[in-house]
């Protein structure tokens, strides 16, 4: 009884395998395939060759499931729900006439002709909704990264996407479909030749769509073009410093500032060398993150790391106790002092024109415009430049004075006044 069940088993396995295999057999012997229209009427022809009917049976057969749509005979019809006031039959040749199409109708429609004889039609029915005007839209596409186009219908389901780039058709096996209504063309290792007009074809058996798309590849990512806005402020901010510390040495000795006016102009200048050097080093972290690390880079952050120690000290010193620096008797502890704002603006200016330039080589890999920097240039400048000029012209304006008049008493207010104002007004912005 036990040696049964494998012989048992294996039948029953190839009894299901015989299921879709039939199926698929019923399509093999479709004669016919037919596409129709959503809403639309269609004519599906019975057998040739029939001299006379005596019985006619359509049937729907759409997946597993088989549906009687109408019986004729001897010149009785009877009509099946849901297709009533939908079929009619041509008695004499058996060609039914299926109106209101919906998608529900698509699959194999049988018919039998005289049921002893057996002649039978079978045929494929496709209904379809027109496929509509396809929506396409990239990803940020960035040199050196993956990216894709994609393509899109809203309505009707596509049987084939066809892509053209600049007019050219597209290999088939850069595109995937996902589904009858989304296609994907994928760009690997986008680089500047991907540019240009892509266009996709969505089609199927009733209608076809096109659409266009201007695709551009941009040389610079979000964080590389963090990069050159960083870059640029820091070498702002090195510029500006440089200039309030070489205007005062270019002056001759009488005009020279001294004094209070001297501690602000020195605070000021060093605290931006330091934040120019931060600046400077931020854009070099950014840069190794996004390229890795590399010599070129990791040396100026050392040096700069020491820059901003060094001018951070120098500015808090002189803002808020000065008389430390009077006191310093090590030379080697002047020189590193009196040297690091300079040598820093000079170390900012190099590390970040080599940022920059490193920047530009990548962006030509794009086909994108560069980023305007104008007016991120402009107004930091301006706004950075402001207390130096104040500062100069707090001094220049009181030593005019001076020149002028003897500041007797009862030109003392005046005097007082003059150089109030603009000094209380370089204290707030420092501050």
């Amino acid at each position: 009884m036990l040696l049964h069940h494998p012989v048992e088993l294996l039948g029953m396995l190839l009894a299901g395998l015989l299921v879709p295999l039939k199926q698929a057999a019923e399509v093999e012997r479709a004669l016919h395939r037919r596409v129709a229209m959503v809403g639309s009427s269609v004519l599906l022809a019975g057998p040739l060759n029939i001299t006379f009917v005596h019985s006619i049976q359509w049937e729907h057969l759409n997946g597993t499931a088989s549906h009687t749509i109408l019986q004729y005979e001897r010149h009785n019809l009877t009509i099946h729900m849901p297709y009533v006031a939908r079929a009619h039959l041509h008695a004499s040749n058996g060609s039914l006439l299926l109106e209101d199409l919906q998608e529900s109708d698509s699959g194999i429609y049988r018919v039998t002709v005289n049921q002893a004889e057996r002649e039978s039609l079978t045929i494929l029915l496709d209904v379809l909704k027109p496929v509509s005007h396809p929506q396409l839209w990239s990803s940020g596409l960035v040199a050196k990264a993956s990216g894709e186009v994609q393509c899109e219908v809203a309505e009707g389901r596509a049987d084939m996407f066809t892509w053209k780039k600049d007019g050219q058709m597209l290999p088939p096996d850069r595109s995937y479909h996902l589904s009858g209504r989304l296609s994907v063309l994928r760009l690997r290792m986008a680089k500047k030749s991907d540019c240009g007009s892509y266009s996709c074809n969505a089609s199927n058996g009733i209608s076809w769509q096109e659409a266009s798309l201007n695709v551009t590849v941009a040389g610079l990512s979000p964080p590389l073009q963090d990069v050159l806005r960083i870059s640029v402020v820091a070498v702002v901010f090195a510029a500006v410093s440089g200039w309030g510390i070489i205007f005062p040495v270019c002056q001759s000795e009488k005009l020279r500032i001294r004094g209070e006016l001297w501690r602000w102009l020195s605070a000021y200048t060093c605290g931006l060398v330091c934040i120019s050097s931060i600046l400077a080093g931020t854009a070099g972290l950014l840069w190794m993150r996004e390229e890795g690390p590399s010599i070129a880079v990791i040396l100026p952050e050392i040096f700069l790391l020491y820059v901003i120690v060094i001018t951070f000290l120098v500015a808090s010193t002189v803002t808020f106790q000065p008389t430390k620096l009077i006191q310093l008797k090590s030379t080697a502890a002047q020189r590193t002092m009196g040297y690091a704002a300079p040598g820093g603006v000079l170390l900012v200016v190099l590390t970040s024109s080599f940022h920059m330039k490193n920047i530009h080589q990548r962006h030509e890999e794009g086909c994108t415009a560069f980023m305007d920097v104008t007016t991120l240039v402009v107004s930091t400048a301006a706004v950075l430049a402001l207390p130096i000029l104040a500062i100069f012209l707090c001094y220049h304006t009181t030593q005019g004075w001076l020149q002028d008049h003897d500041p007797s008493c009862g030109d003392k207010e005046r005097y007082s006044l003059l150089c109030l104002f603009p000094c209380k007004f370089i204290s707030i912005i420092l501050e």
